[in-house]
């Protein structure tokens, strides 16, 4: 699969099964800090009961996000400290690895708390 196909088979699903969510990067510190929020599709779902090892726990959200989304939104990727608001509710970035097809980001697998 190229990477071309594969994030159009993620932006499908996403666009059939997904919700929206608001992506807040956050920059500077102290009273210089800022946001910035980006209006996203996202699969989001909690964690099974099995998925629950290592830094996951029990009121964690995965949350699954295109870059065709991110790259439209000024390109930025997320990262740790970073916020998804779903629903309303602000939740914190603890983790989001990407997830490369061959050299390209195809998906970024996001994990939150809060």
């Amino acid at each position: 699969m190229t990477p071309a196909a594969a994030i159009a088979s993620l932006d499908r699903q996403i666009g059939l099964h997904g919700q929206i969510v608001i992506l807040r990067r956050y920059t500077g510190v102290g009273a210089a800090r800022a946001s910035t929020d980006t209006t996203v599709g996202a699969i989001v779902r909690d964690y099974r009961p099995d998925e629950l090892v290592g830094g996951i726990t029990q009121g964690d959200t995965q949350i699954v996000l295109s870059p065709t989304d991110i790259l439209a939104g000024g390109g930025a990727m997320p990262q740790k400290g970073d916020q998804i608001v779903i629903d309303g509710k602000p939740r914190t970035i603890v983790a989001a690895p990407p997830v490369r097809v061959g050299n390209e980001i195809a998906r970024i697998n996001v994990q939150v708390k809060g």
